[in-house]
């Protein structure tokens, strides 16, 4: 356990419910999209995606809204894929640290950084281990853009 988690969240037991995933987009910009991840109301990572250009493949953030997310055992990364996305597939939830390590998924760490108008997150690999240990298999991942910074 790293000192970013506040305390230890444990695995539910496997139910019927789907249990939901909020991430926050906290900045916008032409550079790239950072975001926190909450569940049960504790903040569980932080997250990199690309910037929104028009929900475009590949180059794009997915546009917020509410999607089922599943474990991934055929993907390239192999952690949870992001399903129902509008015009889009094969986005994943997988580790990377840097905007060129997306082709449009999210990316998760356990810190941010922004040096030279780029973005970063840190600790990504140990980071999803973490969230394997707490997250269900499946869960609905709610992606909000309230109160947002946008700076382009």
């Amino acid at each position: 356990m790293f000192a970013f988690y506040s305390e230890i969240i444990e695995k539910d037991d496997i139910t019927d419910e789907l249990k939901e995933v909020t991430l926050q987009r906290t900045l916008l910009s032409k550079y790239g999209v950072r975001g926190v991840m909450y569940y049960k109301n504790k903040r569980i990572a932080h997250t990199l995606e690309n910037p929104w250009l028009n929900n475009q493949p590949r180059i794009s953030c997915i546009p917020t809204g509410k999607y089922k997310v599943r474990n991934d055992n055929t993907g390239k990364f192999r952690w949870w894929r992001i399903c129902d996305i509008p015009n889009r597939g094969l986005i994943e939830i997988h580790e990377g640290n840097k905007i060129k390590d997306t082709l449009g998924c999210i990316l998760v760490g356990n810190a941010i950084s922004d040096y030279n108008n780029k973005l970063y997150v840190r600790n990504s690999l140990v980071t999803l281990q973490y969230l394997k240990k707490i997250l269900p298999n499946n869960f609905i991942l709610n992606i909000e853009e309230q109160n947002s910074k946008i700076i382009f």
